[in-house]
């Protein structure tokens, strides 16, 4: 029984780029709070040699060691620091087959999937892959505006045009994970190559025309959360990456650490398509309804925080209050198409117009690091941003008195809501 007086406490996972060290939240007493859980949370992550085994015994492809004979030129695509993937724990396996089949290390790279989100720095590709890797092996930012190839159109009119570094090479292998997407309905597959490594025409083309997101678009029916199969900004990813010839995929589930659950090789869309069924059991939440207070953290893309605001919409009352947290240091991500790049002037798909919160609620944007640009990003009269956790209390008290019921989502990005599993699974 708790004491009286005595704040409750709520520990979640934070900054899984700096140092990963949970936060502890702390609430009144006498209010009704819940943390939720997500299905991942303690559950063992395989083993070093699981994942190896998973490696070795590929989907609807040759073993890498096997695809990689007398190949010259070999490019590791790895995902960027918008997604979990901790590359160090799968590169080295893949490293050593490639040694098996005779590829020297001065004939392989490793370049960074950032499609249009910008470039990052040492500091990222060391948190990514580790110090050895960095040692042994250069590792590129990808350019979407420049040294790009153009290899020919898809059946639904996408340019593909592909990172020349990438087309260099007689052996293409990526490396990625699975979690939610409101576009693609997945992350993983495909999507390491477009918009992986693809130029900004590309992007543009496959997120615009043919999914119909972005300003003056209207986002195609077979689009959106947890929807794969027919989805046609997809499919049109894949054809993408057909077009470029990507040889080998590692695709990967992960609990709540970010370490393996499920781990996939092979072909990239067989790949994808068995990781789906893990995420949906894997990343169920619980997503209690009606609730007072919805505070979504956003764990394992902290630098893509506005993704939390879709589970906490499931959880909200329309005169609720949403506490999103966005304590990245690194601040959100860069996008070369959706976002606004000045006080009047935004990227092609930008729509200038300012986002609402989730069923009306008002929202408090809660980080150490306060990034006026993102918080723009929302209606004024209706959001603001704290940089203490007690002046969130304090607005939250104003609002919501002496009793609330509140619900903590311990990873809002990438857990998914139970309600939204069984109509769509």
């Amino acid at each position: 029984m708790r004491c009286s007086n005595l704040p409750i406490k709520v520990e979640v996972p934070n900054v899984p780029w700096h140092g990963d060290k949970p936060m502890t939240l702390y609430f009144p007493d006498e209010w009704d709070v819940k943390r939720c859980r997500i299905a991942s949370e303690g559950q063992t992550a395989l083993s070093k040699e699981h994942v190896r085994k998973a490696i070795l015994s590929p989907v609807g492809t040759k073993p890498l060691s096997v695809l990689a004979q007398g190949k010259n030129e070999a490019v590791i695509i790895f995902d960027d620091m918008t997604r979990p993937t901790k590359i160090y724990q799968y590169a080295p396996i893949v490293l050593e087959e490639l040694k098996k089949a005779g590829v020297k290390d001065e004939n392989i790279r490793f370049i960074i999937a950032a499609g249009s989100h910008g470039t990052y720095t040492l500091t990222h590709f060391r948190e990514k892959l580790g110090e050895e890797i960095m040692e042994r092996y250069p590792v590129f930012n990808h350019n979407p505006y420049e040294m790009v190839k153009y290899l020919g159109d898809t059946t639904r009119g996408t340019p593909v045009w592909i990172n020349g570094e990438v087309m260099s090479c007689d052996l293409k292998i990526g490396i990625g994970t699975l979690l939610y997407h409101r576009m693609a309905g997945f992350t993983g597959g495909a999507k390491i190559i477009c918009p992986g490594v693809a130029g900004i025409r590309t992007i543009q083309f496959n997120h615009g025309p043919v999914g119909g997101f972005g300003d003056g678009y209207s986002s195609h029916p077979s689009t959106g959360y947890l929807r794969a199969d027919g989805n046609v900004l997809r499919l049109d990813m894949e054809e993408a990456a057909r077009i470029t010839g990507l040889d080998f995929k590692i695709d990967t589930v992960l609990n709540l650490n970010r370490d393996p659950l499920e781990v996939y090789a092979g072909d990239f869309v067989q790949t994808h398509r068995r990781a789906i069924p893990g995420v949906l059991k894997w990343h169920r939440t619980e997503s209690p309804k009606e609730m007072d207070i919805v505070v979504a953290n956003t764990y394992m893309r902290q630098n893509e925080a506005d993704l939390g605001l879709w589970s906490a919409s499931q959880c909200v009352k329309s005169d609720g209050s949403v506490v999103l947290m966005a304590d990245d240091p690194d601040g959100d991500i860069n996008h070369w198409i959706f976002h606004a790049h000045g006080k009047y002037i935004g990227a092609s798909l930008w729509s200038g117009k300012p986002r609402v919160p989730p069923a009306g609620a008002r929202l408090i944007i809660y980080g150490r690091y306060h990034d006026r640009k993102f918080q723009n990003r929302y209606r004024k009269d209706t959001t603001v941003w704290c940089k203490t956790w007690d002046e969130v209390l304090e607005i939250l008290k104003s609002h919501h008195k002496n009793k609330a019921k509140v619900v903590v989502l311990p990873d809002a990005t990438s857990g998914i809501p139970e309600t939204m599993i069984p109509s769509i699974s």
